[in-house]
């Protein structure tokens, strides 16, 4: 194109020739930014629509099992779960051959590609403020503004914690879980634990337990009880299954590229020794001594800013999101941040089922970087928990039956989240550029 540019640049402005190639020339543009332009939209709507229906298969797949497991092991709640997840497939699978049938999955195709050019030209705007020189293109070139794909790729550690049968904090103790468990006060029962047992069918969760061999089942549990310790295989127990982590780190990387985050997973697991550390303080309050911000200093090795404000900065290159068993109230998620506290990072919960419970991760995040909750079922910053918030807007229904499905950010959301970063966020991590 820019040869025949020159070409069209050599006749003067009153030969006709020169008109005649310059029109070709525009058509030529055009032509081609059709083509591109129709091209992806196809390639977007035909991932859609056998994206839809793996879904949908695996969706049907996992409830048959699951209600087969359940009825031949008298799990009822399995069944149920099962039930459930055949419900949710089948529905999921109409609303999207509706949404792509009546363009609702094509116009909101366009509006999440006129947001995330809004937001590079916003983005660009901030750092033109801020930095100059070398500094500006550093930048400018790690966040792709000028070219390649937009977006601030920041590493982020997914902390599953767990447990251990044999860990002895006094070693002419029983082991500690047992201690934990015998204590009323600590509200440790390891049936619930270990996911054999539930307080309340609306709040389970999927633990993970790992013997260190052979397999594990309640009467092996029920031996290292009675026993207190001294009797049975030695063993582990996560807060969450591999997949049920893999399916929330997921989501947040989808969800996230809405606010212009490439979020770049490393899983880890953690081992924590403290009740506390099992059963968190919901509001941050302290117990047992225990806070948030001291979780996250002892087991992600965060820095508080007020002893080490340049460490604490420096954190903010790295999301912390831990995953835990439980807290001592009904919350499924709980965040601090750099602006408002004394360290950052989060922590979540597993709660079943997954297509509602799977935004929890993503939602602390958004409070990662400096977003509040919000009105509106369809928004992931919404929370059931915020009484002076509502879940009925009027973009609800149009959102989940027209629109996207799901619950996302807002384009306001997506520029809050920047002006975070670039207030609160130092150069040198902003900088640079992670591995695709």
């Amino acid at each position: 194109m820019e040869q025949t540019e020159e070409v069209c640049e050599e006749y003067a402005w009153y030969d006709p020739r020169g008109w005649v190639c310059w029109l070709i020339t525009i058509l030529i543009k055009v032509d081609i930014w059709v083509v591109v332009t129709v091209g992806k939209w196809v390639f977007h709507t035909v991932c859609e629509v056998v994206e839809g229906i793996k879904d949908f298969v695996a969706s049907v797949a996992i409830g048959i099992y699951d209600i087969v497991v359940g009825i031949f092991t008298g799990d009822w709640a399995r069944v149920w779960d099962g039930l459930v997840e055949i419900f949710k497939g089948i529905v999921a699978l109409v609303l999207d051959i509706f949404r792509v049938v009546y363009l609702g999955d094509t116009i909101d195709y366009i509006r999440d590609g006129i947001n995330k050019s809004g937001l590079r030209d916003y983005v660009r705007e901030l750092l033109e403020k801020k930095y100059e020189g070398k500094q500006l293109e550093a930048v400018k070139d790690a966040l792709g503004i000028d070219y390649g794909a937009f977006g601030f790729r920041i590493p982020a550690r997914a902390l599953r914690t767990y447990v251990r049968s044999d860990y002895k904090s006094d070693q002419n103790m029983p082991p500690d879980l047992i201690l934990w468990h015998e204590d009323p006060n600590l509200r440790i029962n390891l049936k619930e634990l270990a996911g054999f047992q539930y307080s309340e069918f609306w709040r389970r969760f999927r633990p993970e337990v790992v013997p260190d061999s052979g397999d594990f089942s309640e009467n092996d549990l029920d031996e290292y009880i009675s026993s207190r310790g001294t009797k049975g295989k030695a063993f582990s127990v996560f807060c969450m299954d591999k997949g049920t982590l893999q399916t929330k780190l997921d989501t947040a990387s989808e969800k996230a590229r809405e606010i212009g985050l490439m979020l770049k997973w490393k899983v880890e697991d953690v081992q924590v020794k403290k009740p506390a550390h099992v059963r968190h303080n919901g509001f941050d309050t302290g117990v047992s001594g225990q806070s948030l911000v001291d979780f996250l200093v002892e087991i992600a090795g965060r820095h508080r800013k007020s002893i080490d404000p340049i460490g604490a900065r420096s954190d903010l290159c790295v999301v912390p999101a831990a995953g835990i068993f439980w807290y001592t109230d009904n919350l499924n998620g709980l965040t601090v941040n750099y602006r408002d506290s004394d360290a950052s990072g989060l922590t979540f919960k597993d709660r079943i089922p997954d297509f509602v419970w799977k935004y929890v991760l993503i939602h602390e995040i958004g409070h990662y970087f400096g977003l509040p909750h919000v009105s509106g079922l369809e928004r992931i910053m919404y929370s059931a928990a915020e009484k002076d918030e509502t879940w009925l807007s009027w973009w609800l229904l149009p959102e989940y039956i027209y629109l996207s499905g799901e619950p996302g950010f807002v384009f306001d959301e997506a520029k809050k989240v920047w002006d975070y970063i670039i207030e609160y966020f130092p150069w040198s991590c902003l900088s640079v550029r992670s591995e695709e």
